[in-house]
This record gives C-alpha cells, structure tokens and sequence, in this order.
C-alpha cells in the first residue's frame, strides 16, 4: 500500500511513518518542516507541504492508496480553524483525484456522551479545550458531508508512554472500562492496523488504555 502521511514530523506522525514502514507499506512524509527527518528507509520519500495550501496537497497525492491527515496545534486559545481549514483542502483534492481513503485524527470531545448529546456539550469538559474541539466539530462536519471513505480516531490524553497494543476502541463513543488516556505509538498502531482492515469507515473512534 502506498501512504501519504500530513503532518509526518509530529509525534504521531513520525511513529505512523515509522510503523507503515515495518509493515511493508510505501509511505511519503509530508510536513512543513521536514529537513532533518530522522527516519531513512528504501520505501519513504520526504515531501514538503503545507495543508493551507491545497496545490501542494494535489501533487503530492499522486497514485496513493490512503491519506492519514494528523496535522497539530500547538496553542489551544483565541479561534481555532487550521484542523478544520487544513481537513478541507485535503477533502478537496481528494475529491478532485478521486481518491478515496482518509484517515485523520481528533480529541474526544466529539464522541458521543449519549444518542443526543457530545462528550464537549457536557458541563464537565475543560473549557480551555472548547475551541479547539469546535474546530473537531468541523472536521466532523466536513467529513460527513464528504464523498470521501473516511475514519475520525478520538483519543483523549495522548502521552509519550510505549507500545503496549493493549487498548480499547468503540465505534461513535469512548469505551467503557477505559482511562482517560492511551500512548501515542498505541493509536500510530491503530491507525495502521485500520488502514488494511477497514473496520472503522464513517466512523469517530474512541481510544484509550483499559483500567
């Protein structure tokens, strides 16, 4: 399979480049800073892009088979709208290539607490946390509205902790008998084992370690 990785010099993004590359997978790291990359392999080529600019996200799709989009934020207050800006210009050039296949990432805050209501409508939600899960919230939306074979993984606190495979995962909800938090290499092996199994497609996914 060959994979187009945005947002490949983050934390996530280096383990997921890291991890398609084990698994036999042809993967390309697109990211704005990519000098320096410190992963080699026959099998990965670097690309420098930026998800703001939607020219950069067409060249670069070329003939891959599925994008994962974990693009960051680094500052949580005032507006936030790059998540959702970013998923749009993807979404777009997808479409465009009739591309299919998008896997991306957002916090919890956008699963479901009950049928009606999200776990970021709740009282309890850190409310330093409500901008950036509104900007979840559209990407939530943009996806819906896409034609695009799409899987949204939610996890809550996501730390620097090791591969454990040890984690729970609930279609449109947070699992129960889960913490409030899973390693980042746990969700990069989530999402790698997703994209070859498809179990998840339309779907947010919550993610976490088990109590």
């Amino acid at each position: 399979m060959k994979v187009l990785v945005i947002g490949a010099s983050g934390r996530l993004g280096s383990h997921l480049v890291d991890y398609s590359l084990e698994k036999g997978h042809e993967v390309t790291a697109f990211a704005r800073n990519i000098e320096n990359y410190p992963i080699t392999h026959d099998n990965l080529k670097l690309l420098r892009g930026d998800v703001l600019y939607p020219m950069l996200i067409e060249s670069a799709l070329g003939d891959h088979d599925i994008v994962l989009s974990v693009i960051g934020i680094r500052k949580y207050s005032g507006p936030i709208t790059l998540l959702s800006r970013g998923i749009n210009n993807i979404i777009q050039s997808m479409e465009k290539a009739q591309k299919q296949r998008l896997i991306t990432i957002t916090g919890a805050g956008i699963l479901q607490e009950t049928e009606n209501r999200m776990i970021m409508q709740t009282l309890s939600f850190p409310p330093n946390l409500q901008n950036l899960s509104l900007d979840h919230k559209r990407v939530l939306d943009l996806l819906e509205e896409s034609k695009l074979d799409w899987t949204i993984v939610c996890p809550s606190f996501m730390h620097k902790g090791e591969l454990t495979g040890e984690y729970l995962t609930s279609a449109d909800y947070y699992p129960k008998g889960a913490k409030n938090e899973v390693s980042v290499q746990d969700v990069a092996d989530f999402i790698t084992e997703e994209m070859v199994k498809n179990e998840y497609v339309g779907k947010r996914v919550g993610i976490a370690h088990p109590i």
